[in-house]
């Protein structure tokens, strides 16, 4: 009998493919010069190597796979940098892509993934500069039996740890905290899917997944990070959260606690990047 949640997540860095963008390109060819410009690909790796990995280097579950999408062609120095800063975290798994169509390509990493010998699995959703807290993996693997009876004729129920954080950063170099409770954004968000499902976490818009699937929300627990910068393909919905009063002193050691990151040194990073 099949037993346990296998967890996987997604993450395209700056993957040049045909669809899978908010922001318009003429053709493939400008989408790659636009995604590999040096300013904009210095920016997102500090962002990658100071806020996405060290939660999940922390994951007090170890038992999951983030699979990072990539083209072939992702130059250096940067992909020297990417490798470097993934070398320790075995969870880690690279694809290098031919770019190509955006759904079709995930949906080949994602099944790829899947691990038929479990009863179900949870697929979750990240871009390079998003986080999830250190207990994201444990929750998931937890919640399931929770959720389990919540879920509908396809075996389909999606969890939403709806409290987080976005880090804004300034145009003088520096970043501007919120803690906010949101429901339906991306980071934080997790399908549970049976192993041989069709579908992907890339088949739900993460806004619309209310409607397509039996849904919770939790709020008891700071549990995302979304990063808030120039390069992001959507503007962040503030209006669309619920704004959570902390005194400033209390955020470094809150992400620091929550998710294993140097606020400061990352806040120092960036400003000596940009200002």
């Amino acid at each position: 009998m099949a037993e346990g949640v296998q967890i996987q997540g997604l993450c395209r860095f700056s993957f040049p493919c045909t669809g899978g963008f908010k922001k318009y390109h003429e053709s493939l060819a400008e989408r790659r010069a636009a995604l590999y410009a040096p300013k904009r690909l210095d920016e997102r790796t500090l962002w990658f190597e100071h806020i996405f990995l060290p939660p999940l280097r922390a994951q007090t579950d170890k038992d999951f796979t983030l699979h990072l999408l990539l083209g072939e062609d992702f130059p250096d120095p940067w992909r020297s940098r990417v490798e470097a800063a993934i070398a320790d975290i075995p969870q880690v798994q690279t694809h290098w892509r031919e770019p190509g169509d955006h759904r079709a390509i995930c949906r080949d990493v994602m099944w790829g993934g899947r691990d038929g010998t479990r009863a179900v699995v949870a697929e979750f959703r990240l871009d390079d500069d998003d986080a999830v807290a250190v207990d994201y993996v444990q929750q998931l693997r937890r919640s399931w039996g929770k959720v389990a009876r919540l879920a509908n004729f396809h075996g389909r129920v999606a969890l939403d740890h709806g409290k987080g954080m976005v880090l804004e950063a300034q145009g003088d170099g520096t970043i501007k905290p919120h803690v906010l409770n949101t429901h339906c954004w991306s980071a934080g968000l997790a399908i549970y899917l049976k192993p041989d499902d069709e579908a992907i976490i890339m088949d739900f818009p993460h806004h619309k997944i209310w409607a397509r699937v039996p849904y919770v929300n939790l709020t008891d627990s700071v549990m995302f990070i979304r990063g808030d910068h120039a390069h992001n393909d959507a503007k962040t919905p503030f209006g669309a959260g619920q704004p959570i009063s902390m005194k400033a002193e209390e955020i470094a050691p809150l992400t620091l606690r929550r998710f294993a990151i140097d606020l400061p040194r990352f806040e120092a990073a960036w400003h000596g990047l940009t200002a």
